[in-house]
């Protein structure tokens, strides 16, 4: 297998796993992406979920939002 397909092997077994995890709760979803690749979304940094909020398309930024509220339900961006 190259490299090339491994990737895309990856990529698609991650996001059969993020349907999956869809129905489950949003927390335990990990990472696919960045520098936190493979963290779970509840073990992300509070500044990490912040920038996430702010830059990441409409999904991964409404996980990220709302484990930001789960944390910190008085926070307003």
């Amino acid at each position: 297998m190259t490299h090339v397909q491994d990737k895309v092997r990856k990529k698609l077994t991650a996001r059969q796993w993020n349907k999956y995890l869809a129905v489950t709760e949003y927390t335990e979803r990990r990472l696919t992406f960045g520098m936190h690749t493979g963290k779970m979304i509840k073990d992300l940094p509070l500044d990490y979920l912040k920038w996430g909020v702010l830059n990441l398309d409409d999904l991964w930024a409404d996980y990220f939002s709302r484990e930001l509220q789960r944390r910190k339900p008085n926070y307003k961006l």
